[in-house]
């Protein structure tokens, strides 16, 4: 029984004693095991570099845009409407028929006229001697053929020089106009002065009286027909109507009945400025124009007119910028912004403005500095809608942290992606 005993005790210890080795290889492993190391997770981030360059501001004024030229077009004289040849929204060129006044009297007037002329030359032919009457005869008819082909030439060239002075015709219609005019000029003061030659070897009174009634007959020829001329209205410009008030059968005057015609090919906007933009801008500047109903079109004004003066209403001076429209796209009545240069600053340092951000009233950059995040403190200047002007402790090339400047901070580490 005693050895038994002794027996279980041994194994017992030699289970302890096992037990033990084992404990101590356990610890001296985890005692040898290095510590585990926390990684940190590295954030990716887009830059772009501090760069030197150009940055311009500009000013932007409202406006609606009005056609650059409006003409109201009115009858010289006035008379009964005959015909309308053109409603609104008709597209007319130089010299179509507007619309014509009633000319049956006209016609009557012009007949009694000639009638006159006849007479008159019958009655001169009488109280002259035949030879020489004949001779007379011919040089006042020529006269009188002459008279009526100068008083045509010379309302052309009148029309003319009004059609110039509203832009509508070219220098070269002008010029010919007055060829044409100088020619018939010279051809009536040649036949005139032959005229006068052959009355003063005249001796009768009767026949200088004869002559008189003559060219008193001519000249009421030349008036009427002058006036049936002006019962034709016409356009003097090319255009589109843009307002009719005339009918048929209504009465028309110099002061009622006309037809208004705009130049489409052509917009105006005009705009108020203060005295401070004066030095900015100058005419025949070239300037961006915004068309809320054309907001993908890329449209340029150019600086038409600068007004001496200021505007009694609000003290600033009236700025008219034209637009040209010749694929008639844009509407009058749109409205427009006229963008006028306002501030320049050359060869400045300068970030996208999403490159700044604003703590506690001071202004950081975020750059990143071999993988670092390094916040930088700067200054700001001229801004536009892409870039501001930044001065302090930067300098051109230096990469800056275009977004998620919010979840970094200073010294930790990124990654630069594209």
């Amino acid at each position: 029984m005693k050895f038994k005993g002794l027996k279980k005790n041994k194994k017992l210890l030699i289970i302890g004693i096992v037990l033990v080795i084992i404990v101590a290889i356990i610890i001296s492993i985890l005692a040898k095991k290095k510590p585990v190391e926390v990684m940190q997770d590295v954030k990716n981030v887009k830059t772009q570099k501090i760069t030197t360059g150009t940055i311009s501001t500009i000013v932007e004024y409202a406006s609606n845009l009005k056609p650059a030229k409006e003409v109201m077009v009115l009858p010289k004289a006035g008379g009964r409407v005959a015909t309308v040849d053109v409603k609104v929204g008709y597209k007319v060129s130089v010299g179509q028929t507007l619309f014509t006044l009633d000319t049956t009297d006209y016609a009557a007037q012009l007949e009694q006229a000639e009638a006159g002329v006849s007479a008159a030359s019958a009655n001169l032919e009488r109280t002259s001697d035949s030879g020489f009457t004949q001779q007379l005869l011919q040089a006042e008819q020529l006269v009188g053929k002459l008279q009526i082909q100068y008083n045509s030439v010379k309302d052309s060239y009148d029309r003319a020089q009004t059609l110039y002075s509203a832009q509508a015709v070219a220098k070269k219609d002008l010029d010919d106009a007055k060829a044409q005019y100088d020619a018939i000029a010279i051809d009536l003061k040649n036949a005139q002065d032959s005229l006068e030659l052959l009355k003063s070897k005249s001796g009768p009174q009767a026949t200088k009286a004869a002559e008189a009634q003559l060219e008193q007959a001519q000249a009421g020829v030349s008036a009427v027909q002058n006036q049936i001329s002006n019962a034709t209205v016409t356009a003097p410009i090319d255009g589109v109507v843009s307002e009719k008030a005339v009918e048929v059968g209504q009465l028309a005057s110099a002061q009622s009945g006309s037809v208004t015609l705009i130049d489409y090919n052509s917009l105006s906007a005009e705009i108020n400025v203060p005295d401070k933009m004066l030095e900015k801008i100058k005419v025949g500047l070239s300037v961006p124009v915004t068309i809320n109903a054309l907001p993908d079109s890329k449209i340029v004004g150019v600086i038409d007119n600068i007004s001496p003066n200021t505007s009694s209403k609000n003290n600033f001076y009236i700025v008219k910028v034209k637009i040209d429209n010749t694929n008639n796209n844009i509407q009058a009545g749109m409205f427009a912004k006229i963008s006028l240069p306002a501030e320049n600053k050359d060869n400045i340092l300068m970030v996208p403005n999403e490159t700044i951000k604003m703590e506690n009233g001071v202004n950081y950059l975020y750059a990143v500095d071999n993988g670092v995040v390094k916040k930088i403190s700067v200054e700001t200047g001229i801004s536009n809608e892409k870039f501001t002007e930044v001065t302090g402790k930067v300098q051109d090339g230096i990469d800056v942290i275009t977004e998620g400047q919010n979840l970094l901070s200073d010294g930790e580490k990124v990654n630069i992606v594209q």
